[in-house]
């Protein structure tokens, strides 16, 4: 069973206000809900948790997904904290499942302290794969990686990198 949820912060309490009043008021012309400074947090018990933050977000209720702006996520567990975070420029959630995609300058670390580059990334809540088929730099201890692609299987914590490989390793 998953909880799903949105913490607001002081500051933007008013802003929903008035966005639930715009939107009641417009929602013929335009659905979706506008919110500034949105906190999502989705969990599966105690096996992980999403917090997903973002600047802006475009809610639409009918599809239960969101449209985030200047975001920033982090997935962590109980038992071995942090699995990644990461941010990018713009992002889609699905609220009932607590998938996303992420576009656009897409930078992270995963829960070991590999970086990652890419110009979009896609998290898949259930099966707990962060995963991408654009090319992707990761820079480890050991050094600089370029693939076509990679999959980080989080509850592993393995990362694989796809597709025409090349290593430039640190002296």
């Amino acid at each position: 069973m998953r909880n799903f949820g949105f913490r607001w912060t002081q500051a933007s309490a008013a802003a929903v206000c008035g966005a639930l009043l715009l939107a009641d008021l417009a929602f013929a012309s335009s659905p979706g809900l506008l919110v500034s400074g949105m906190t999502f947090v989705g969990s599966r018990g105690n096996e992980s948790e999403l917090i997903v933050r973002a600047s802006e977000a475009l809610f639409h209720p009918d599809s239960g997904m969101a449209d985030l702006e200047n975001v920033r996520a982090a997935v962590s567990d109980a038992e071995d904290g942090e699995s990644f975070t990461m941010k990018c420029d713009r992002a889609e959630l699905n609220v009932d499942t607590s998938d996303f995609t992420a576009r656009g300058n897409v930078e992270g670390v995963t829960g070991d302290g590999r970086q990652y580059n890419t110009p979009w990334v896609r998290y898949d809540h259930e099966n707990s794969l962060l995963s991408t088929e654009a090319p992707v730099v990761m820079i480890d201890d050991s050094g600089t990686y370029r693939g076509e692609g990679f999959r980080y299987y989080i509850e592993e914590r393995r990362f694989e990198l796809l597709g025409n490989v090349t290593v430039d390793q640190s002296p």
